[in-house]
């Protein structure tokens, strides 16, 4: 494609005007100079500044009028097959027909166009009947007119293959359509992966998919991201072919047939818990109440972020005389998370004047009605304060409380069903897992020197 030259703003006499150098095979049409001045009516720099852009959109589009069409140029230089001409204009004899071309055309009509561009580039001639030998200028002509072409060609899409299946993003419109996942995260992450596999395969038709494709997608998704992330994307396009097999658009679901190398992708580096340093540090920071009493949450209960930022006043409750947070009706990651937490002593003196609603309303809560990501935006800009290590992060604080249970002599099992990797509670009974006495009694054994709590 021809590239634009640049536009400036000089001033002259007061006002100020957009300046354009004019291209050398144009100048021609503008009677052989070299410059083109446009003003902008005012001698205010910022308005015109402002006036700049739709100025200069004028003067490309004089720069466009003055330049003959390149695919145009090319036909009038070399001739064009006749057989190409019946097929993509079906236009009268007497009719040029080009100029009300229009690009809708296959990927093979293209193809037969580029074959024409290379005449004129190559002085190949793959016709029987030979046209005029093209000259310099009809080579440039041809280049011009060539990249036109194949951008044009990988442009247009085509909805179904030669056998009649459908093209992966028609498959993609419907099957999202259908809504297949409910968190709204996770409809977006489907749709990402979908789509950056159309990508790598040139939105082809669903049965030319095969098991080289997605062996070499998968290399190429593990040049930069972890072996989880590998499977994850890989997961999400196979679930759609399994939907496009139960509505008879492929017989089998070709990813069914292929098992992943195991060592593609990075092994996944594990957070690492702060030092007791790093505690005191991040612990001693000037910063919001909110932030500081979010962080007392996490590092004395091993809860997650998202479990921590979602909690409201109504989740605080007392049983058997043990202040703990109710997560068996709250949004969780698994059946597990599902628990009931001991509220620590230590923090305790923040939950002496109780309220409605959220603990932390200053979080908004995305589709989902998860607050993970500004909760995580805000933590880390105080955590990023005393560490640069990329290792530890928001979730280093749950490593350390399992590392402080486990060295009080916590058994695992206990530390496990604290911090929700157990079986979990069932919602509104008592006693399904460690007592609440056994669990309270585990997070009070644990010190916590680094706290500032008020």
């Amino acid at each position: 494609m021809v590239e634009l030259p640049h536009t400036t703003l000089v001033k002259i006499k007061d006002k100020y005007y957009v300046n354009c150098t004019i291209p050398d095979d144009l100048r021609p049409f503008f009677k052989g100079r070299k410059q083109i001045r446009r003003s902008t009516g005012t001698a205010d720099k910022s308005l015109a500044e402002r006036r700049k852009h739709s100025i200069s959109s004028k003067i490309y589009a004089e720069f466009d009028a003055a330049r003959p069409d390149p695919i145009s140029e090319l036909f009038r230089m070399i001739d064009f097959p006749k057989h190409i001409e019946d097929k993509l204009y079906d236009v009268p004899p007497e009719d040029d027909g080009f100029e009300d071309w229009e690009p809708e055309l296959t990927k093979a009509d293209l193809q037969d166009l580029l074959a024409v561009a290379r005449v004129a580039m190559t002085k190949v001639e793959p016709w029987e009947t030979v046209g005029r030998t093209p000259e310099p200028e009809a080579r440039r002509k041809g280049r011009e007119a060539y990249l036109i072409l194949k951008e044009m060609l990988t442009d247009t899409k085509t909805t179904k293959s030669s056998s009649g299946c459908p093209v992966l993003s028609v498959v993609q419109k419907d099957y999202l359509a259908t809504k297949p996942y409910g968190p709204a995260k996770t409809m977006r992450d489907a749709e990402l992966a979908i789509t950056e596999f159309i990508d790598f395969t040139k939105d082809i038709a669903l049965d030319g998919v095969t098991a080289v494709l997605i062996h070499s997608y998968a290399e190429k998704i593990g040049e930069t991201k972890s072996r989880e992330t590998v499977a994850k994307k890989i997961g999400y396009v196979k679930r759609m072919f399994d939907w496009a097999v139960r509505k008879g658009f492929v017989e089998t679901n070709i990813f069914m047939t292929v098992k992943l190398d195991k060592k593609l992708g990075t092994a996944r580096a594990s957070y690492q818990p702060f030092t007791n340093a790093e505690l005191e540090s991040l612990f001693s920071l000037k910063m919001p109440d909110h932030l500081r009493n979010l962080l007392s949450i996490l590092a004395t209960t091993g809860m997650r972020l998202d479990e921590a930022a979602l909690l409201d006043w109504e989740n605080i409750k007392t049983e058997a005389g043990i202040l703990h947070f109710d997560l068996t009706d709250s949004i969780v990651k698994t059946k597990g998370s599902a628990r009931k937490v001991p509220i620590p002593k230590v923090i305790q003196p923040l939950f002496i004047s109780p309220a409605k609603g959220p603990l932390f309303p200053e979080f908004s809560r995305d589709k989902d009605g998860k607050a993970q990501a500004p909760a995580s935006k805000a933590l880390m800009k105080q955590i990023r304060k005393v560490t640069g290590d990329r290792l530890k992060v928001v979730h280093s604080l749950r490593g350390n409380l399992k590392d402080l249970l486990r060295d009080a002599g916590i058994s695992k099992e206990v530390n496990d069903f604290i911090t929700g990797h157990g079986s979990g509670d069932v919602a509104g009974s008592y006693g399904s897992g460690p007592s609440l006495k056994v669990r309270a009694d585990a997070l009070n054994s644990v010190e916590h020197p680094w706290l500032r709590t008020r």
